[in-house]
């Protein structure tokens, strides 16, 4: 069995190597989450009309269904980059899922119209984002993995909580874009090139995060394993070999937590102002409120859960899921402008904040370091293709199943909440627990 690497005592020796590695894990998670913001906000608003020619329902399935596609693809790439972090090293697999990334989402905002192209349109629209899926089902679990390896035992969930404040500075920024770029052109203007202008810009940000990528080192955890001769040669097959009984509860934690973002940050969206009357302006400016105050809750949710413990926290979001999907959706068919906010502030700021940064030091704790960037990925990646990814395609299908009431959708995420607050209550609580130390089942 191998050991477990003690982080406190190999982990990286000063604040700065310390600093790099939470900087660099972040600052990629933004790209990340901008670049697939921007594709969910495009799939609501701009996508069903310029590559599917219609912009009913039959449209915005077909937008959704690309969307979808996306998260199909997360967990091939998030499996195979994974083997090649757990093998290979963190760092040089960062830079590459980085630049996968990247590349699609600018191609994306270059891409020609099924006007211009006709079918081609859609064709190469869902290829970019099987290639942007590919990254990012990478990504994320890589910057989990490389900064609460980078993190001393104490304060490992404040400090994995970064990337995932970072998904919300993403998210802003996108969101923040589109919103300003909406407000300031008209639909005829927006529609003809304004959406495209956030989409190329993704090469700005990519440029800034390949920078502090390329100033961190690998982890010392990992060079600790490769010393030790303890890398695994197949990482998946370890994984599920030794770790089982945390990968089927850890799924469905994420089973209940990736829901909620894409039912709020792109099928509310899409429902409050196409189904409803409320102003697309103003519905993005309560999203990107929503996703600013996730940002703090994120990290005081991380302190918090190096207190008393993680399981308590997950514990407080999943009841919230449940008790909030209904209230929710009361708040959305006001059509207030600022009951809309407040639904969208509470669905995704109390829900992601309690469970993103809290999620990735439990599992970090849990997984050996041959194995964690593997798990990691296990964990988030397969939830995110068949419930996370298709979640506004089966909102905006149980919809119209419902005769145009979301009530269907609220029962939904109930549902899914409840199957994370079992998942939760198998996980083992892993406050102060060196990462990787076996749990005494696996004693």
């Amino acid at each position: 069995m191998e050991p477990a690497i003690d982080i406190d005592r190999n982990g990286l020796d000063s604040r700065d190597h310390r600093r790099r590695a939470v900087i660099g894990s972040s600052v990629g998670t933004v790209i990340e989450w901008y670049d697939f913001t921007l594709y969910g906000l495009a799939s609501a608003l701009v996508f069903a009309p310029l590559f599917f020619g219609d912009s009913g329902v039959a449209g915005m399935l077909g937008s959704f269904a690309t969307f979808a596609v996306g998260f199909a693809a997360r967990p091939l790439g998030g499996l195979v980059f994974a083997h090649f972090g757990d093998r290979v090293g963190r760092k040089t697999t960062l830079l590459v899922t980085l630049l996968i990334m990247g590349v699609a989402t600018t191609i994306i905002g270059l891409l020609p119209t099924a006007e211009a192209i006709g079918l081609w349109a859609p064709v190469l629209l869902v290829v970019l984002r099987l290639f942007q899926g590919a990254g990012a089902g990478a990504e994320f679990a890589g910057a989990m993995t490389m900064a609460s390896e980078s993190s001393g035992t104490r304060g490992r969930a404040f400090t994995a909580g970064f990337p995932g404040a970072a998904v919300y500075v993403g998210m802003a920024i996108a969101t923040g874009a589109f919103a300003a770029l909406r407000g300031a052109m008209s639909e005829e203007e927006f529609l003809a090139f304004g959406w495209r202008i956030p989409f190329v810009a993704s090469v700005v940000i990519v440029l800034f995060a390949l920078y502090f990528r390329l100033r961190v080192k690998e982890t010392a955890a990992f060079e600790a394993a490769e010393s030790a001769g303890t890398v695994a040669r197949a990482p998946l097959a370890e994984a599920v070999r030794r770790h089982w009984r945390v990968l089927v509860p850890g799924m469905a934690l994420f089973v209940f937590a990736l829901p909620w973002v894409y039912i709020v940050q792109t099928f509310a969206i899409n429902y409050t102002t196409q189904t409803l009357t409320v102003d697309p302006t103003h519905a993005l400016i309560g999203l990107i409120a929503a996703e600013v105050l996730t940002i703090p809750v994120t990290l005081g949710a991380g302190l918090i859960a190096d207190r008393i413990g993680r399981k308590p926290v997950l514990v407080f979001a999943a009841v919230f899921g449940i008790l909030f999907a209904y209230p929710m959706f009361l708040l959305f068919l006001t059509e207030s402008s600022l009951l809309v906010g407040v639904g969208l502030v509470l669905g995704l700021a109390v829900v992601q904040g309690a469970t993103i940064g809290v999620s990735a030091a439990m599992l970090a704790e849990v997984f050996t370091t041959s194995t964690r960037w593997t798990g990691i990925a296990i964990c988030r990646e397969i939830p995110a293709a068949l419930v996370g990814g298709t979640a506004p395609f089966v909102a905006t299908w149980l919809v119209q199943a419902g005769g145009g009431t979301p009530w269907l959708v609220a029962a939904y995420l109930v549902v899914l909440s409840v199957i994370g607050l079992v998942g939760i209550a198998f996980l083992p609580e892993t406050l102060r627990r060196e990462a990787g130390e076996p749990a005494p089942a696996e004693v």
